[in-house]
């Protein structure tokens, strides 16, 4: 059974943000799962402060979508892409992607995600990884049930066309509501 909530943190190139990421994840009460690191995670220690154990913990993956594969809900991030972070509801089994430092996440990466929301500034859109992190973990801090189960999205894809299974995930409806969607689908299918 995967952890309910988890941080993937793709490539990351510097383990200062790592170390903080851990502190945020032990605060929020995420697990941390990292993709192919620049570097060991061991140098993550100085700035993890507290997160120790975190690091010791921290799953690591050689691809991305190893690392979310059996996760039910996870949303991505990317400057002026998708959805606003505020009003996004969330759900106990919501998992955060944050991109690497340099360029954040890639296309292909994105399209792991269910949905994908953006961090509104008024200035300049590039946030530090840590500060990205600490803003999409405050913002889903208070969840509200679970969200749809990876079995519930594979009967969803089944008996809803394309753009209404988007639309229906890209709003992280709750577990309940998502049964009920299919139940109705399926009764006028």
């Amino acid at each position: 059974m995967p952890e309910k909530r988890t941080v993937v943190l793709v490539e990351p190139e510097k383990p200062e943000n790592t170390g903080f990421i851990a502190r945020l994840a032990l605060n929020y009460k995420y697990s941390l799962r990292v993709v192919n690191p620049g570097f060991n995670l061991s140098e993550a220690r100085k700035t993890a402060k507290n997160a120790q154990e975190k690091l010791r913990e921290a799953k690591i993956f050689g691809s991305t979508e190893d690392a979310v594969k059996d996760l039910d809900y996870v949303v991505g991030t990317k400057p002026g892409r998708g959805r606003k972070l505020s009003g996004f509801p969330a759900r106990r089994n919501t998992s955060v992607m944050v991109g690497r430092e340099s360029s954040g996440l890639s296309n292909e990466e994105l399209e792991l995600c269910d949905t994908v929301v953006h961090i509104h500034t008024p200035g300049y859109s590039s946030l530090n990884q840590s500060h990205a992190a600490a803003i999409l973990l405050y913002g889903l801090r208070n969840p509200e049930g679970p969200g749809p189960l990876k079995k519930q999205k594979e009967k969803l894809k089944e008996v809803a066309p394309k753009t209404v299974y988007r639309k229906i995930i890209d709003s992280n409806p709750r577990e309940e509501e998502v049964g009920e969607i299919i139940k109705e689908l399926k009764e006028k299918g």
